[in-house]
């Protein structure tokens, strides 16, 4: 998944992604060549937090009920977006 607000997918509400148990998910966070960073200054560049919470924090989107998992901030990073990978596994 590219995390961008220019994905059409990610423009309407309710988009899912269905995964099973043992499956990745690739994402790469929002990335700006440096020849924007002079007309898009960090303020106004997508940057987002994903965290891993209780079912009660994911009905009331209530973050301070889990942990941060990992945060796109980085937009102008060198060379390339950053990328994280998810593994979908039980968990007890």
């Amino acid at each position: 998944v590219r995390w961008s607000h220019s994905e059409p997918g990610l423009r309407r509400e309710g988009y899912t992604v269905q995964v099973s148990v043992n499956d990745y998910l690739d994402i790469y966070c929002p990335h700006y060549n440096t020849s924007q960073r002079g007309t898009l200054e960090r303020a106004v560049a997508e940057q987002y937090i994903l965290y891993m919470v209780s079912y009660r924090g994911y009905r009331t989107c209530d973050p301070k009920l889990g942990f941060k998992r990992w945060e796109c901030n980085r937009p102008h990073a060198p060379n390339a977006p950053i990328k994280f990978s998810e593994k979908f596994q039980r968990f007890s």
